[in-house]
């Protein structure tokens, strides 16, 4: 276990230590990397490879030239690179200016949510010599939200669509999703606006563009203006609305950041330093454990880190946590005498062809009961193939099995749905004996989206929705809810109809905090008095 400063990344292979400088995408995009081969795309070919006999080496590499000035704050350092100043003057970006002006409130919610990750994203510009106005696609993008996820299913801070992400080295699986990661996913997205500058003829905002609403659109628009592509403007081109103001957004953020008290607006200063390091673990652990280790909020850890989707990093990779520098001492000391066994509470177990769920207990020297409350099984039906979720025995003290919740009717509901011709959520509901807005919220789209046809929806969940609460609370108004994966505070709060601030409060925890599954909710009656 080791501290790996964000420009730089260490890897053990066989003894022998890989630097990869420059480039935390290739520890936290890239798999299956050696010292004779990178998949990287041509534009980071500046990195190079370093090899030592010692087990672990750290390089501090500045990316700033010896001569460049040194900035105090994140702002000054991005208003300095800003290099699409002359396409500030234009009516559309002018009425996006009007709409920020004065918009304190936008710009403290988004400064607080970039402070962690900015910094670094300047910085990786800087190095690739790219303008800092690409800084603030996140903002526009996202609103710096690493979990936002849109009707397009595009997700994380720069909103990659899957199979773009899949193209550009962003690792997505059961475990983890790089295009929430920060750090990951700005490597892709500045690797992919890289060559779409390229195609699109050294045009950055037709580059942005593509990037927004793709390049077959672009080209198509581009072909209709009768001009080549390097003749093309911009502003002349006709496009989907939502990139004709996308663009002017990202221009008008840049013109107000510029000049920020002209505009009614106080930025928040942000140091121009790292704030964060990555601690390499050498091996999964749980994200609880790690908090725990490193005194560091548990949530807060989870938010550093959105891009693990489960309660442990990777089993294979990536393994490495961040945190701020003083949680990571505290880490690397306490990891010390702990063995690899100790850093993981929970396993995940892959069903094979004849399993049985009773099976698997016995094997686990578990329960049945334990493995369908622990994951949200309706009953002891299990699919090859499928995971489970085997807590380990150290862990069983602190699991408190969930209220049996059973449906009233004997509809055979599937685990998952698959959109057919005229599908809507209230045509889906209705044929399972379902609410449209419990399918909903446990598939994080929209009661009025528009569905697609081949589009998978989870119906597993759903199915545990329906209760009365006397089925659920025992006697003293108040019972134990197992968390799930899958599960948010907001989804529990919808799926047995409690006020979210009431089921907060009753549980003493903020509307910011992750959840993760084994944790135990509490659940208390409306009729209770709450002092």
């Amino acid at each position: 276990m080791y501290l790996i400063p964000l420009n730089t990344v260490a890897l053990i292979r066989n003894g022998r230590t890989i630097l990869l400088l420059a480039a935390l995408s290739t520890l936290l995009a890239c798999q299956n990397i050696d010292s004779t081969q990178s998949n990287k795309p041509s534009s980071m070919n500046a990195e190079r490879l370093i090899k030592s006999e010692s087990n672990v080496t750290t390089v501090s590499l500045s990316t700033i030239d010896q001569g460049a000035e040194v900035y105090d704050n994140v702002w000054e350092r991005m208003r300095a690179g800003f290099e699409l100043n002359g396409q500030y003057q234009n009516n559309a970006v002018a009425h996006q200016i009007e709409t920020y002006s004065g918009n304190q409130r936008y710009f403290d919610l988004v400064t607080e949510r970039a402070t962690p990750f900015l910094y670094w994203i300047v910085d990786e510009i800087d190095r690739r010599n790219l303008p800092q106005e690409l800084a603030l696609l996140p903002f526009v993008e996202s609103t710096f939200n690493p979990n936002a996820y849109s009707q397009e299913h595009a997700v994380g801070l720069w909103q990659f669509l899957g199979s773009t992400g899949k193209s550009f080295g962003l690792q997505q699986d059961w475990w983890y999703d790089g295009r929430r990661d920060p750090y990951a996913s700005t490597i892709a997205a500045l690797d992919f606006l890289e060559v779409l500058y390229k195609q699109f003829d050294d045009n950055w905002l037709i580059a942005l563009a593509a990037y927004n609403t793709g390049e077959g659109n672009v080209r198509k628009a581009i072909r209709n203006s009768g001009n080549s592509s390097d003749e093309v403007d911009f502003w002349s081109l006709r496009l989907a609305g939502e990139t004709r103001a996308h663009i002017p957004k990202l221009l008008a953020l840049a013109a107000i950041i510029s000049n920020a008290e002209a505009y009614d607006i106080e930025l928040t200063p942000l140091p121009n330093q790292a704030v964060l390091t990555a601690v390499e673990i050498g091996s999964q652990i749980d994200i609880s454990q790690a908090a725990k280790l490193a005194d560091i909020d548990y949530a807060e850890l989870r938010a550093l880190n959105p891009g693990y989707l489960q309660w442990a990093t990777h089993p294979d990779q990536p393994q490495h946590l961040l945190m701020p520098f003083t949680n990571a001492s505290e880490l690397q000391d306490k990891l010390a005498n702990l063995s690899e066994s100790e850093l993981v509470t929970w396993d995940r177990y892959e069903i094979l062809p004849g399993d049985t769920l009773g099976g698997i207990a016995r094997k686990l020297n578990t329960r049945v009961d334990i493995l369908e409350s622990v994951n949200a099984l309706r009953n002891s039906r299990i699919i090859a193939g499928n995971s489970l979720l085997i807590p380990r025995a150290s862990n069983l003290d602190s699991i408190t099995l969930a209220p049996t919740v059973r449906r009233k009717q004997n509809i055979n509901v599937p685990a998952s749905y698959t959109i057919k011709r005229g599908d809507n959520l209230w045509s889906i509901a209705r044929r399972y004996n379902l609410k449209s807005k419990e399918i909903a919220a446990w598939n994080q789209i929209e009661l009025d989206v528009i569905l697609h046809l081949g589009q998978t929806l989870d119906l597993q969940y759903a199915t545990h929705s329906e209760a009365q609460l006397s089925d659920v609370f025992s006697a003293d108004s108040r019972a134990d809810y197992l968390v799930r994966p899958g599960d948010s505070m907001a989804l529990i709060a919808r799926r047995f109809e409690f006020d979210l601030q009431d089921l907060l409060l009753w549980n003493d925890i903020s509307i910011n905090e992750l959840i993760h599954p084994g944790q135990t909710i509490r659940f208390l009656s409306n009729k209770l008095e709450i002092n």
